[in-house]
């Protein structure tokens, strides 16, 4: 079925043939740059490690004993792993590969490396090891720095993962011993390698990007791999087409080869779990050729032969490498197995994308003819380099390319029908804009209208104000004046008063800000007249504020005509004396949250405050300060009044009167 569909395909012209050929190009230069990449490496490390010099050292040499992993149940690990050292010092160089010294043992290894240091700067100190398997111990000046694993049994896989060990600055010495052990099992890739020490900064980001690059990169790969593959077999479930159970499978197979690069430990016997690895990648290698056999549309016997050449040659190389993974041999004909699978195949991509080119093959082609070559010049960066456990190598990131050819090539086939799809989507698209468009409008037409509706009500609110206060004010004066019984003081009096409820009016529609303080302080002003017509003495004592978000002009207006009706009572009974006015918050608890006292006191004769309860005045007063929210209490005695609101603007709702639009001023 796939075949009869890619057959009716429309070649790609003439000028597909110069591209593939381009490709080729292309993958040749990638394979020479990368190969002759490898004798810039070593350049390139010198120069930045002389560049770090002045602030890291690193270090390549050490002193090591080695014996065998014995431990007594009696005593600790480190102590027996010490003691079984058989063999006298001798110095080795950093990185120590164990399977390559001493392949097909285990046993335990003790490096000691003295390095001078000299006391200064504020930085914190650190190790980075890049490898120091399978478990080890860190011991600095015979303190104990750092420990991972069990050193009488050593995981498979531990110590596989890079490592950044802080330095306390009070174990360092002018002169210090580093004392790291390692126990190692025999093919499991232990060893120690080069050490670096230097500030924190440094040997951190070493850490982070190593770990990036051996174990996230390898995690993230898989698990992007594993949900591809579940698409895929989702996919193929219903269609039954190869391509996508090919693809899938090639995915969950790497998926699994890739797991030995973050898992700590084998999930399952060693011998069992090499196995599951290294056919991971068989399998991958497999899916991988017969997916691109299918799309190039080969129709000769060759392809099968191959397929079944290389499973005869893969599957006792699976075995061996399983029992005897450390010998080189063996890991050199794996890769040489794989190398000319991927060759194969990849030479049938390129001469297919050269015959009858189109957008598939070409694509294919190049992805695995990059992939290929790439893999080459690891092989040959990595045995110049001498890196004994690959783990500078590229390789694990390689198979993406051509997983992603391969994911573009199934998500190509579905462009024919969401073409039609997304001409659906642009429509609908076309027409929830137009709805979104009308809602917008809706939108701001209500929120003009809720303008409109809050300047009405301020308007209101002004009114209601010029007519609560000033205009009964002004009728209380006209009335005097038309009985006949007004006099200077008395009339003075009703337009001062007139006055002051306009000049509140005007400063209640004044943005405040929050500032309370700035509120009573425009009080004080408006009534500096009053008070030094009446002879009284202000002492002000209010503190710094915190600033009030709450705070809108209603309830500035409400706390102003409060607040005026006490200065007026103290203007008026307490005549020549002081009047004290107090503000303060009250420290944050779980009753009084950003709460805030207000107290006006005067030395007045005081009064009655049960009587006095009566009068429209204070009743008024704990009207207005009911409805901010605040509390009033009323204190008088022969020696003075005190008026005190406790404000709570936690109790501040959104619904107060709004903002004027404009500023009347």
């Amino acid at each position: 079925m796939s075949r009869t569909v890619i057959a009716r395909l429309t070649p790609a012209p003439r000028s597909s043939r110069w591209i593939a050929l381009l490709l080729g190009f292309v993958t040749l230069a990638a394979l020479m740059l990368a190969a002759c990449s490898s004798v810039g490496d070593d350049k390139h490390e010198d120069k930045r490690e002389d560049a770090t010099n002045a602030s890291t050292q690193t270090f390549r040499q050490a002193d090591a004993t080695f014996g065998a992993i014995h431990c007594s149940g009696g005593a600790n690990a480190h102590d027996n792993a010490a003691g079984s050292t058989g063999s006298p010092s001798a110095p080795v160089s950093l990185p120590y590969y164990w399977d390559r010294e001493l392949p097909r043992q285990s046993g335990t290894a003790t490096f000691r490396i003295r390095f001078p240091h000299e006391a200064g700067g504020r930085e914190g100190l650190g190790f980075y090891l890049a490898r120091a398997a399978n478990s080890f111990e860190m011991r600095l000046n015979g303190k104990l720095l750092a420990t991972a694993g069990d050193l009488c049994a050593p995981a498979l896989y531990g110590g596989q993962r890079p490592l950044h060990v802080p330095v306390p600055q009070a174990m360092l010495q002018p002169d210090n011993e580093l004392v790291v052990t390692i126990s190692a099992r025999a093919d499991a890739r232990g060893g120690l390698s080069a050490i670096e020490f230097g500030p924190d900064s440094v040997t951190r980001a070493h850490y982070d990007r190593a770990l990036w690059f051996r174990v996230i990169g390898p995690l993230v790969i898989a698990a992007v791999s594993l949900v591809l593959a579940g698409i895929s077999l989702m996919i193929w479930w219903r269609q039954r087409d190869p391509l996508f159970g090919l693809y899938a499978l090639a995915e969950i197979a790497w998926a699994i080869s890739l797991a030995e690069f973050f898992l700590t430990d084998a999930p399952l016997p060693r011998g069992l779990w090499q196995v599951i690895i290294l056919s991971g990648r068989a399998v991958f290698m497999l899916a991988t050729a017969k997916f691109a056999f299918i799309v190039i549309d080969v129709r000769a016997r060759w392809p099968r032969w191959l397929v079944n050449g290389y499973l005869w040659l893969k599957l006792p190389l699976i075995l061996l490498m399983a029992s005897v993974l450390s010998v080189p041999y063996l890991k050199l004909a794996d890769w040489a197995v794989n190398v000319v699978m991927a060759c194969c195949v990849g030479g049938a991509l390129v001469w297919s994308a050269w015959r009858r080119p189109n957008r598939e093959r070409i694509v294919l082609a190049g992805a695995l003819g990059l992939a290929t070559a790439l893999t080459l010049a690891d092989f040959i960066r990595i045995t110049m380099i001498g890196d004994f456990y690959w783990e500078t190598a590229l390789t694990k990131y390689v198979s993406l390319l051509f997983s992603l050819a391969m994911a573009w090539l199934l998500v190509e086939r579905f462009t024919g029908t969401s073409r039609m799809l997304a001409d659906l989507n642009r429509d609908l698209d076309r027409k929830v804009a137009q709805k979104e468009d009308e809602l917008r409008q809706l939108y701001a037409r209500s929120r003009e209208i809720e303008r409109e509706q809050a300047a009405m009500k301020e308007r209101g609110r002004i009114m209601r104000d010029m007519h609560d206060g000033l205009g009964s004010t002004l009728v209380g004066a006209l009335s005097l004046v038309r009985s006949g019984q007004s006099s200077s003081p008395v009339m003075q009096k009703h337009l001062q008063q007139a006055l002051d409820a306009l000049k509140l009016s005007v400063d209640a529609m004044q943005d405040t800000g929050g500032d309370l303080a700035a509120v009573l302080g425009t009080l004080r002003y408006r009534l500096r007249e009053r008070l030094e017509a009446a002879g009284m003495t202000v002492d002000w004592q209010v503190e710094r504020l915190p600033e009030l978000r709450g705070l809108t002009p209603q309830i500035v207006r409400e706390l102003q005509y409060l607040l005026l009706e006490a200065f007026s009572n103290a203007m008026q009974y307490a005549a020549g004396g002081v009047i004290q006015v107090i503000a303060r918050s009250l420290p944050d608890d779980a009753d009084d949250a950003e709460a805030i006292v207000i107290e006006i006191r005067d030395s007045g004769p005081g009064f009655d405050t049960t009587a006095a309860s009566q009068g429209h005045g204070l009743a008024n007063m704990r009207s207005r300060a009911a409805s901010i929210g605040g509390e009033l209490q009323i204190e008088s005695s022969p020696h003075g009044t005190a008026v005190r609101l406790l404000l709570r603007p936690d109790r501040w709702t959104d619904t107060a009167m709004p903002r004027p639009e404009t500023d009347p001023a």
